[in-house]
């Protein structure tokens, strides 16, 4: 069950989109959807939902996993639901918890393709089995296995999970040395009481940009 509309189907570089109308060349189209899928904060926000084992994300689990405060991902959600990539979705059963979220931040169809159209979705794998091996909190880990409504049928489709070929696993297998190297939480992810008022550092390692 979803509270927002979802995007267009078609792909960025073909006509109408929330990156140009027919008036904007395909290529001028690509190069904006490219400048805004990889901006620091809406990357990590991406990345985070790609790997969650329901591909639905409270706030608080992306507050958890994306090294920004509360306000700025809030934004950022808002920017990402503005250009059609995501949707807010409102569980609305009564199988929850009193304490259980409600609202989720997951795909529509249009960022699937979106995403897809960049290659994103090759790392799903990669990034579902990073946040496997996460330290989570008991509140994280309670908003982790909250119901969620159902995605769209499409959205599902694309972001199954397949037989891992050879690359995938190899790729899974840097990704878990990297963050062995780099300590037990998914790239740069804030601590178990994040300041919200600290953001990254320019230029800070993350293991998981080296794989797009």
């Amino acid at each position: 069950m979803n509270d927002s509309a979802e995007g267009p189907q078609n792909s960025v570089g073909s006509e109408a989109t929330p990156f140009g109308g027919d008036d904007v060349l395909p290529i001028e189209k690509q190069r904006r959807a490219h400048q805004f899928l990889t901006q620091e904060t809406r990357y990590h926000i991406i990345q985070a939902v790609l790997g969650h084992p329901k591909y639905l994300a409270s706030l608080d689990e992306l507050e958890y996993l994306v090294p920004k405060n509360r306000s700025t991902i809030r934004e950022h959600l808002d920017r990402l639901a503005e250009k059609q990539v995501m949707a807010k979705y409102t569980y609305r059963g009564d199988a929850g918890e009193h304490n259980d979220p409600q609202e989720f931040w997951g795909f529509t169809s249009y960022g699937v393709t979106l995403l897809d159209e960049y290659s994103y979705l090759r790392y799903v794998p990669v990034l579902r089995t990073l946040q496997e091996h996460l330290y989570l909190t008991a509140k994280i880990e309670r908003h982790q296995n909250a119901p969620r409504p159902d995605l769209p049928e499409d959205v599902r489709d694309a972001l199954k999970i397949s037989e891992l070929d050879d690359e995938t696993e190899a790729n899974i297998d840097a990704a878990l040395a990297a963050r062995e190297r780099g300590g037990g939480q998914l790239f740069d992810a804030p601590p178990t009481e994040p300041d919200e008022d600290v953001e990254t550092e320019e230029g800070a390692y993350r293991p998981l940009d080296e794989l797009f």
